[in-house]
């Protein structure tokens, strides 16, 4: 955990006389003092809440019940990357050798070519009028004449 119960008390009585003064402006002190110390209270347990979760995003990692030595952790730091990348490399790097031109297979082996993929373009039915225009206009006058 970070820092001591110290700063759970200072955000506490920052709690109460926040709490206290508000409550003060339309209650009575009795009323406010309590109110102060509920919000005593709830300052005291955020605080102790926020130091716990700092102190655990903080804090070193400890791998394998191995303890943490500073001098090894700066020697490794840096020292491991775990990248994983998709496997479309050989694609571009034709695409970058042999420009756009080539990039739909034309003029390259046919092991270099790109696989189908599946995709067509939508291809919507076309809107046919099966029914006359003036017979349509009779069916617009019909229903706006209700």
């Amino acid at each position: 955990m970070i820092g001591n119960y110290r700063i759970n008390l200072g955000a506490g009585i920052v709690g109460f006389v926040l709490t206290f003064f508000v409550a003060f402006s339309s209650n009575v002190l009795t009323t406010s003092l309590i109110r102060g110390l509920i919000g005593f209270a709830a300052w005291y347990v955020l605080a102790y809440g926020l130091r716990w979760g700092l102190g655990i995003l903080l804090s070193p990692r400890i791998e394998n019940g191995s303890t943490y030595d500073a001098a090894s952790a700066q020697d490794l730091r840096g020292s491991q990357v775990d990248i994983k990348l998709e496997d479309d490399g050989q694609e571009l790097n034709d695409l970058l050798k042999n420009g756009q031109s080539d990039s739909n297979g034309e003029g390259q082996p046919p092991s270099e070519t790109k696989a189908p993929t599946g995709f067509a373009p939508l291809d919507p039915p076309k809107l046919v009028r099966t029914k006359d225009p003036e017979e349509l206009a009779q069916a617009v006058r019909h229903l706006t004449e209700k």
